[in-house]
């Protein structure tokens, strides 16, 4: 697992992030997501409860709670 500074995001290797900053910005969760796993923010599609996250959102809009965990899907 990993994270980096600031907002703490944890990343499994199986895909899933967890972040406690609601507040965050979709486009910013996936840039710490790219820093750690490599994947390019452009190619990734976040899914949180069943809805992709839209880059023109906040972490917030997805009434996510503190057990809520991102699924990453890597688009080519």
């Amino acid at each position: 697992m990993g994270s980096t500074g600031g907002d703490e995001v944890m990343i499994s290797g199986s895909g899933e992030a967890q972040c406690s900053e609601a507040t965050m910005p979709v486009p910013a969760l996936k840039e710490q997501i790219a820093s750690v796993t490599g994947v390019l923010s452009e190619q990734q599609r976040l899914i949180c409860r069943g809805r992709v996250l839209k880059d023109d959102q906040l972490l917030s809009a997805y009434r996510r709670n503190h057990k809520s965990y991102e699924h990453l899907k890597e688009e080519f």
